[in-house]
């Protein structure tokens, strides 16, 4: 039925929200299971804010496990079945396979596994678990077994077709790479050969021919590893940017295309990580690294001739290159996990200092800056903290490293020395058995160094695979739709949650809005009225039911498209960095001076532009910041004006205008789309009584349809609203 694997497996989370999910993928594969960590986020719906337990007992029990939430006591903790699932450190999971009566094994998704004292585990855990136990049903081929096949698959696919097609065209600079280091590793085994014979056959017997001819030889190879260096490092440098750029490339692109899902699905601190993962990479492909990683060969090459000059002094230097490279071999997952610790402790410092800038402006209003000065205090004295241990780690790493490159330089050079006396070497070739060997204990330190940046390239590339993995935002291409005939919209018995959980947005919601309707939503914060609006701009697809327009399902039109043909304007606008102009001509980069000017008039923003000295031309700061919040929202109305949409969604946009323009904007809005549908959320009575129909929501769902007056004379629930929200 099932196989546990021995040791327990580890899996590394991508991103700082997939605890829980790492921790069921663990447990999964400890049962036989193939890797389904990136399934399991997305058949989990994992949001910024993570998951809870309930959720994945939800996601255990659809691949057969019997699911138990328990609060418990660590003396009893050895009674509970292993492996199970820990609520850690008050906002984070991990996975306990192991206690006794003194210690607990953990495998922690965002550094490794780790033995911990009763007293270091107790102190982060808050007594809760969830036992998963198999059942006969375990694994059984079903729904999310075939989503996780399917992820599998794509995996497969990224790893072979997308990096290899990255790769193919830099084939030829790589081979003149590799072929250039390999040369390198020729000549540098020539040198102790020099040295041997300029002892053995030119000072012995006083050879000044072959010591010429010997010098000659050396200032020869010494060029050529002069030449052949200077031209590896430009092929380098050109594969290095090249390469990067190309990969990088891809990578936006693909970022770009994914859906709003996967952006509501993670924190901004994962997608910064993801960018800094250039300069990993980067270091990667630089010339240490790749000399390091051919220095294998050299080592290969090396080791005959060490048994070639004395089989017994050989294998004592062996020995001590043995133990130097278990010694690093040992500390490895140490190191590792350390600087696991230090990265996310970096991230979550980054994540404050962010979280304080972004809201600078409230930390003011609300003089909390020494409370937010304390937070990042703490949370910095903490990173630093585990910087010093990792330090501390590795310090003593090399201390031990050094030790083991003296006590063997010193044990071959006296047994060195030792079997010269007694003539089974000769001076010269002791000398070059000498180089060879210090030759070899700098390459395998060097390798060593390389050992713990290629091992964190794994986690390095799981992270970006995690983008391309995703599917892009677009139509079936087979059926995509890029022309809108009639912009009518329906919605047939929709059902939608932000999360795939049972808390659902929208709740079995069908209505008919007819092409040219002037319709208003109204209803309660968190009604669904915003949610309602976005799915007609195809933000989210993940519904159930049918969302028609024009008579086609939402589904299979070309998002860019239907998105010029049905045009949002949000409650926040973003404005990007660049000039006015800029910022409305994103709506139509084709548009003249003219348009722009034109649609900035009807958005009663051109007689502030023309206040300022640089008019149109005015730089707005970063994200709009030294405009006003009505400002801002004139400039999205410009768009709007600009885009000349068939469809129009106003989400309380006009909120942050003064009474006079909003009333303004609205009747040039009226005016400019005349026969065009426009929907409108709104508080305001003076928007509302002039609509064609208004829509009432409540929980998820339509509750009321009708004109104001018909709703009024109704006494439900939009008059309730209109008593509560609007001063009569």
């Amino acid at each position: 039925m099932f196989r546990k694997l021995s040791p327990f497996p580890f899996i590394k989370m991508r991103d700082m929200t997939e605890c829980g999910t790492t921790c069921l993928a663990m447990i999964f594969k400890h049962y036989g299971l193939f890797n389904v960590q990136t399934a399991l986020r997305d058949i989990a719906g994992v949001t910024q804010a993570g998951t809870d337990l309930y959720t994945l007992a939800r996601v255990g029990e659809r691949f057969g496990f019997s699911c138990d939430g328990v609060r418990a006591k660590f003396e009893h903790l050895e009674q509970i079945p292993l492996p199970c699932i820990a609520h850690y450190e008050g906002n984070h999971f991990v996975v306990v396979y192991k206690a006794t009566k003194n210690e607990v094994w953990i495998a922690d998704p965002a550094t490794d596994k780790e033995k911990l004292s009763v007293q270091e585990f107790a102190s982060k855990w808050n007594g809760v678990v969830l036992v998963l136990q198999p059942t006969r049903d375990v694994f059984q081929y079903n729904d999310v077994m075939e989503i996780a096949e399917q992820y599998t698959k794509r995996e497969k696919f990224i790893a072979r077709s997308f990096y290899r097609s990255v790769l193919y065209p830099f084939r030829r600079v790589l081979w003149e790479i590799v072929a250039a280091s390999l040369l390198m590793i020729a000549l540098a085994l020539a040198l102790p050969f020099f040295t041997q014979s300029i002892i053995d056959s030119v000072l012995v017997f006083q050879n000044k021919n072959l010591l010429y001819a010997i010098l000659i030889a050396m200032v020869g190879v010494f060029l050529l590893q002069v030449v052949i260096t200077y031209t590896r490092h430009l092929l380098l440098a050109q594969f290095r940017v090249e390469f990067e750029f190309e990969f990088f490339s891809r990578f936006f692109r693909q970022f770009l295309s994914l859906t709003q899902t996967y952006f509501d699905a993670h924190k901004r601190e994962d997608f910064i990580q993801r960018f800094q993962e250039n300069m990993k990479i980067r270091n990667v492909f630089n010339a240490g690294t790749l000399q390091s990683a051919l220095d294998i060969i050299l080592l290969c090459a090396l080791l005959p001739v060490l048994f070639f000059y004395h089989s017994l002094l050989a294998t004592i230097a062996v020995s001590f290159l043995a133990l130097f490279i278990i010694t690093t071999i040992l500390f490895t997952p140490r190191i590792r996990r350390l600087q696991e610790k230090v990265f996310h402790e970096n991230a979550k410092t980054m994540g404050s200092f962010l979280d304080t800038l972004l809201g600078i402006g409230t930390v003011k209003l609300l003089a909390i800056e020494t409370v937010k000065f304390w937070q990042w205090r703490s949370t910095y004295k903490h990173t630093l903290n585990k910087v010093l241990t990792a330090s501390r780690t590795q310090i003593t790493l090399n201390s031990l490293l050094r030790t083991i490159m003296f006590l063997g330089q010193i044990t071959v050079y006296w047994f060195g020395a030792y079997i010269t006396f007694n003539g089974e070497l000769s001076i010269g070739m002791y000398i070059a058995f000498i180089s060879i060997f210090v030759m070899m204990m700098n390459t395998v330190n060097n390798v060593s160094d390389v050992w713990f940046v290629l091992t964190d390239m794994s986690v390095t590339f799981a992270r970006l695979n995690d983008v391309f993995m995703q599917e892009p935002e677009r139509a079936d291409l087979a059926t995509q739709v890029t022309t809108l005939t009639e912009p009518s919209i329906e919605f047939r018995n929709v059902w939608f949650s932000y999360d795939n959980s049972e808390r659902h947005a929208l709740r079995d919601v069908s209505l008919t809005i007819n092409p040219g309707e002037y319709i208003g939503i109204v209803g309660r914060n968190g009604s669904g009225k915003t949610t309602l609006v976005k799915m007609l701009v195809k933000l989210y697809e993940n519904y159930r039911g049918n969302i028609l327009i024009g008579g086609t399902e939402l589904r299979n039109y070309h998002p860019q498209y239907l998105r010029m043909k049905v045009a949002l304007v949000p409650q926040d606008v973003y404005l990007f960095n660049g000039t006015i102009r800029d910022n409305i001509a994103y709506a139509n980069p084709s548009a003249t001076t003219e348009d722009i000017i034109r649609a900035a008039k009807k958005a009663e923003l051109h007689d502030f532009v023309s206040t300022l000295y640089l008019g149109y031309n005015h730089k707005i700061g970063e994200s709009g910041s030294n405009l006003s919040g009505g400002q801002k929202l004139k400039i999205a109305f410009a768009r709007l004006f600009l885009s000349n949409p068939d469809i129009i969604i106003l989400d309380e946009a006009s909120s942050a205008l003064d009474v006079v323009a909003e009333q303004t904007i609205m009747r040039n809005i009226y005016e400019h789309f005349r026969g065009k549908t426009v929907i409108s959320i709104a508080h305001r009575l003076s928007t509302l009584q002039h609509v064609h129909r208004i829509i009432v929501m409540d929980e998820g769902g339509v509750k009321e349809q009708g004109t104001h007056g018909e709703l009024l004379e109704l006494q439900g629930e939009y008059y309730k609203f209109i008593k509560t929200y609007v001063d009569m």
